[in-house]
């Protein structure tokens, strides 16, 4: 089976704008997607960008104005400017990871975080707000934060960032497929060209 990783933050308003065509994308070749959360400081000070927060005001501008656009052509709701902002990303990553690791409904829980900031203005660093989305996804909540708090999750983590850091990506989301990558959600129509070369 052809895998895609998914390498993002899951504070990313691109991976939410791109997440569901992905999934929808993978289906259509039988590809597995490994979901792959990073700490996307790490890699942004690795690859050289400037964390989207801290670029200037027309690129802020626009870029709100280029995500809104992208969701109308999705028809997926969105808050361009979310209340909740950015913030940390970290309690919501190693959710995501803890859920693969107990082989749960990752690909679901990783498009809840990312559509709780986006598309429902939740603060996805909060406790209550990550227990109210493993309810949704039919998880308990206690179990995936005891799992979220092990080390050998925080250690995913952290190799998750790396590989991606050795990969050459540098933003979220970017996409991998037989070790060529692609970043950014408006790549997928070159995705889907990586899987028909794969299959």
């Amino acid at each position: 089976m052809t895998e895609i990783e998914h390498f993002f933050t899951p504070v990313s308003g691109y991976a939410y704008l791109g997440h569901d065509a992905l999934l929808r994308l993978a289906g259509e070749f039988g590809a597995h997607v490994r979901q792959r959360p990073v700490d996307i400081a790490r890699v942004f000070a690795e690859g050289g960008s400037i964390p989207p927060a801290k670029q200037s005001d027309a690129r802020r501008a626009y870029r709100a104005t280029d995500i809104a656009r992208w969701a109308a052509a999705r028809a997926l709701p969105v808050n361009a400017k979310p209340r909740f902002w950015p913030t940390d990303a970290a309690p919501a990553a190693r959710a995501i990871i803890a859920v693969d690791r107990m082989h749960g409904p990752v690909d679901r829980l990783a498009g809840a975080t990312l559509a709780a900031c986006w598309a429902r203005d939740l603060d996805i660093a909060s406790q209550d707000t990550l227990s109210m989305l493993f309810r949704e996804c039919g998880l308990d909540p206690q179990l995936v934060l005891d799992v979220a708090a092990e080390l050998e999750t925080q250690t995913l983590f952290e190799a998750n960032t790396q590989a991606a850091i050795d990969a050459g990506v540098f933003g979220s989301p970017t996409y991998r497929v037989a070790g060529e990558i692609f970043f950014g959600q408006d790549r997928l129509d070159f995705v889907r060209q990586a899987l028909e070369r794969s299959s």
